[in-house]
């Protein structure tokens, strides 16, 4: 597809949005941050303006221009290998046995897997992943474990970290932690401290630590979150680029910025298929528009891929499954789409 196509898509997509934010769609736009009590998430008043400055063409353009290189096959890739693609363990895998979800995860061309890791339960299912990894040898990799922490429940106890730790020391795979202040009472100062102990037990145990910014956490998005691991500026301490959290966050036009300003300490990439813009009906509804199997996407995925892959990532790319329900539905799509995407943004493993 040509470089006007591409750009000629894009102009379209902003002009919709734009649109759609002065009224000419029905928006449910009203200044006020919303609660849905099913599900106690409250979102902020920027998801619900998600207008595209002007300015943010020029920059998205110049930050994405790989996209504008031969990207429809024309550019060789006999004998590169797409960085390794991963879903989380939920999803319909849950439901499974580790033995059938790996099978079924390699049959589909998955390189391996994040692992939730919040319990003991948890981890005892981690320990199974585990096991069929060290099997497997490079064919199957826990790429990351991880665990929310809810100071309404836990205080500032490190305890499950550790646990998670212990099970994670001497094997693969990075810890993505986050944490939910439902109470308000946590400082920074306090969270800060929790942090610092995480980490410094992490590195004792040969285990790297990724924030991972979420929606309805103390960080939500990266670039808030980034302040926090340049303070404690640890070499096993980074920070997770979730795009769905981020479209969430209201950070669409602060993308190419985020990228950016984070790439130094990313430890991760996450994405998801979403409706673009946010179906912004009620707070349920956005959230469900983030999280989609990628044939049901409609957001950009070369341009964000683009803005990864020109600021030197190189690392595996997660795939947040969360609330989808059949794995031998979604997987296979997903892994033909990725694939696709990967030769059109020449996202390949170096040689």
């Amino acid at each position: 597809m040509s470089a006007h196509i591409y750009l000629s898509q894009f102009l379209l997509q902003v002009l919709l949005i734009v649109l759609s934010a002065q009224g000419v769609c029905v928006c449910a736009i009203d200044g006020q941050r919303h609660v849905d009590k099913d599900i106690g998430v409250i979102v902020p008043d920027q998801i619900r303006n998600q207008t595209t400055p002007s300015s943010w063409n020029d920059q998205l353009r110049d930050a994405s221009s790989h996209r504008l290189l031969p990207a429809d096959g024309t550019q060789s890739s006999a004998g590169k290998k797409c960085l390794p693609f991963f879903p989380y363990s939920f999803g319909g895998l849950d439901e499974m046995s580790v033995v059938d979800s790996v099978a079924l995860l390699q049959s589909t061309g998955h390189a391996g897997i994040a692992v939730r890791a919040g319990n003991d339960a948890d981890r005892k299912r981690l320990a199974q992943y585990y096991d069929v990894s060290q099997a497997q040898g490079d064919k199957f990799t826990v790429f990351a474990t991880f665990m929310s922490h809810k100071f309404k429940n836990e205080g500032t106890s490190i305890g499950n970290h550790k646990a998670t730790i212990n099970a994670m020391a001497g094997r693969e795979g990075v810890l993505w932690i986050y944490f939910r202040d439902d109470d308000g009472k946590i400082s920074p100062t306090d969270l800060e401290k929790m942090v610092r102990k995480i980490v410094r037990y992490a590195k004792k145990k040969g285990v790297s630590v990724a924030l991972y910014p979420h929606v309805n956490n103390i960080y939500d998005n990266a670039l808030d979150g980034i302040k926090l691991v340049e303070k404690i500026d640890r070499i096993n301490f980074g920070i997770v680029l979730n795009l769905n959290h981020e479209l969430l966050a209201g950070k669409f036009s602060e993308l190419a910025q985020t990228v950016e300003r984070i790439k130094h300490k990313l430890f991760g990439v996450n994405i998801s298929g979403s409706k673009w813009p946010l179906d912004n009906s009620s707070t349920s509804a956005m959230i469900r528009s983030s999280i989609l199997a990628l044939k049901d996407n409609e957001f950009d995925m070369e341009m964000f891929l683009s803005l990864i892959k020109n600021n030197g990532y190189s690392g595996p790319i997660g795939f947040l499954n969360h609330k989808l329900e059949d794995p031998n539905d979604y997987l296979p799509d997903n892994m033909k789409i990725w694939n696709d995407l990967c030769s059109k943004v020449q996202l390949y493993e170096a040689d």
